[in-house]
């Protein structure tokens, strides 16, 4: 089967935002092509370092982003730090910490308490740990402490993924939320919607998890697979074997229910630059919204690797994108060659009808191509700079590390709207792997590739998918991230700049040291929205960056 939706019915009324809808949102992948109604605001609170206080001043670059939180205040006669909250109406839409608690050895934690509604008595009261990771991992991360929680949420919406856990359930409030640690704080990242004033929303109870089980089940089940197709939708494919396949549906309004690209794998085998060479090319009513090369698109720059989240997957030669994609008058897919081999390639697309309004969105990807930077100098590489209106749902960081030790200390830093003119982001992050929704504390291997429906750990450096685990290698080599938004996707309504800091690890902060960037992100806009990175196509022709050239650029670097 090709792609699909899982959509749970939802009886409250549509300007309501009910914990049900919620989780209807989050089984759709239509709703992610609409401009969120009723509007919110995508919030983030971290533990980031507090000496970062404004773009261009001492302390921006500060690292040690573990321990930061709001204040300490004394509840129902107990001492606990506040990480988190919000006055008004909305809904937590991620939390995210490692499976330690400053000692290594800690696998339990803080107790957390979520505190709804002005409420003293919170409404979940767990252990934090167990309550991110569900106490489930592999033997090889170490043993698992004895469950505590009366409190439980089902995979895949609280997962374990390497040294960390992530929880996508959401949890609504109708006029405030205050997150609490009994323990000081340490390394965690929390999303929540910030809806408009008067917006109406149901609180989050903990009998819903009973009363909602069916739709809680029937979400998990929607998100843990790649998205299929509706039967009602029309398949159209073409195979080619010449310069470019495409597929055209001149007649509109409609949608593209993502799009399939089957290459016969012994030939990216014996071509792997065909992945640079390739382009994804996607035009919607006369607007060109992605170029990008293939290979970064489905998460395979350097080689073919081999993963499945929620809405891309690569399966050895079958490459699939499940993101919606409405369109009013038109629609094209092109697989474009810039190199000269001839061989065949199919493309093929489910469309569906689509009823296109002021809410409907195109689906973009943005490319930014390969570049070294020296490890000395602190810096924030910008993934795109998006200005018009629209929500950011996703994006991937490759990186080139020529050492055997740690490559990412570096935060993300995402600005919405007015914030880029303030100087400090709306999303301020605690490191690389943490954003990406896994955590360090020893050298990333093998053990640590992973995909789930919103993230993955596509590729940890010399380690391949043809290697025994017990070969386990380490991060010299390509270094693949990505993630995928759901409840917690970003809307902007006139800008959007997203960075991520290059922070090596303590080992590579020279001048001669080199690392090697690219990245990719994905969003949907209205129409007429623009990006500032546009269509490389010499750069896509250059063979994908190497250890050899990081290496020439040492030795230049020493002269």
């Amino acid at each position: 089967m090709f792609f699909a939706t899982g959509v749970l019915t939802c009886s409250a009324p549509a300007q309501d935002i009910t914990f049900s809808s919620l989780l209807s949102e989050m089984s759709s992948p239509d709703a992610l092509a609409r401009f969120p109604a009723p509007a919110f605001r995508q919030m983030q609170a971290s533990s980031y370092n507090r000496d970062s206080v404004k773009r261009g001043e001492p302390g921006w670059f500060a690292d040690s982003d573990g321990t930061g939180f709001i204040r300490e205040e004394t509840i129902g006669g107990r001492h606990e730090f506040v990480a988190m909250e919000h006055a008004g109406p909305g809904c937590i839409t991620r939390m995210w910490a490692p499976f330690f608690y400053y000692d290594f050895n800690d696998r339990v934690g803080p107790t957390v308490r979520v505190y709804l509604d002005g409420s003293e008595t919170p409404t979940i009261e767990a252990s934090w740990i167990e309550l991110l990771t569900n106490n489930e991992w592999p033997e090889s991360f170490g043993k698992a402490p004895e469950r505590k929680n009366a409190f439980r949420i089902p995979s895949p919406l609280a997962r374990f993924t390497a040294r960390a856990g992530d929880v996508y359930l959401p949890i609504p409030f109708a006029r405030s939320c205050k997150v609490t640690f009994d323990k000081r704080p340490f390394y965690n990242i929390i999303n929540w919607r910030a809806y408009d004033a008067g917006t109406r929303v149901e609180t989050f109870t903990r009998e819903m998890m009973e009363t909602q089980r069916d739709a809680i089940e029937a979400c998990a089940k929607a998100i843990e697979s790649p998205v299929v197709a509706s039967p009602s939708a029309t398949e159209r494919v073409r195979t080619d074997p010449r310069r470019q396949t495409s597929i055209s549906v001149l007649r509109g309004p409609g949608v593209l229910r993502g799009f399939r690209v089957e290459i016969e794998p012994g030939v990216l085998r014996q071509f792997p630059h065909l992945l640079r060479d390739l382009i994804v090319k996607l035009e919607f009513d006369g607007e060109r919204t992605a170029w990008c090369p293939f290979g970064d698109f489905f998460g395979s720059p350097n080689a073919v690797n081999n993963f499945a989240t929620r809405y891309r997957a690569s399966d050895d030669g079958v490459f699939t994108c499940g993101w919606s994609m409405p369109f009013q008058r038109s629609a094209i897919v092109t697989v474009e060659r810039l190199g000269r081999e001839e061989f065949p390639i199919k493309v093929s697309s489910m469309v569906d009808a689509w009823t296109w309004d002021d809410r409907s969105m195109y689906f973009h990807a943005a490319w930014r191509p390969d570049e070294l930077r020296a490890g000395d100098r602190f810096a924030d590489i910008n993934f795109a700079d998006i200005k018009g209106q629209g929500v950011l749902v996703g994006d991937q960081w490759s990186v080139l590390n020529p050492t055997h030790g740690w490559w990412g200390e570096g935060d993300e830093k995402i600005y919405v709207d007015a914030s880029y003119e303030r100087g400090f982001p709306d999303h301020f992050g605690t490191g690389t792997e943490d954003y990406y929704g896994w955590a360090g504390g020893v050298n990333p291997d093998a053990s640590d590739v992973f995909s789930q429906p919103f993230l993955a750990n596509i590729a940890v450096g010399s380690w391949s998918r043809g290697m025994t685990l017990a070969g386990r290698g380490d991060t010299r080599g390509f270094n693949i991230c990505s993630r995928i938004r759901g409840l917690d996707a970003i809307p902007f309504t006139s800008r959007l700049v997203f960075d991520m800091e290059a922070s090596p690890g303590v080992d590579q902060r020279k001048a001669t040291d080199f690392l090697g960037y690219s990245s990719v992100v994905f969003y949907y806009a209205r129409p007429g929205a623009t990006c500032n990175l546009a269509p490389d196509p010499e750069a896509a022709k250059k063979p994908i960056m190497s250890l050899e050239d990081i290496e020439r650029a040492s030795n230049a670097a020493k002269k």
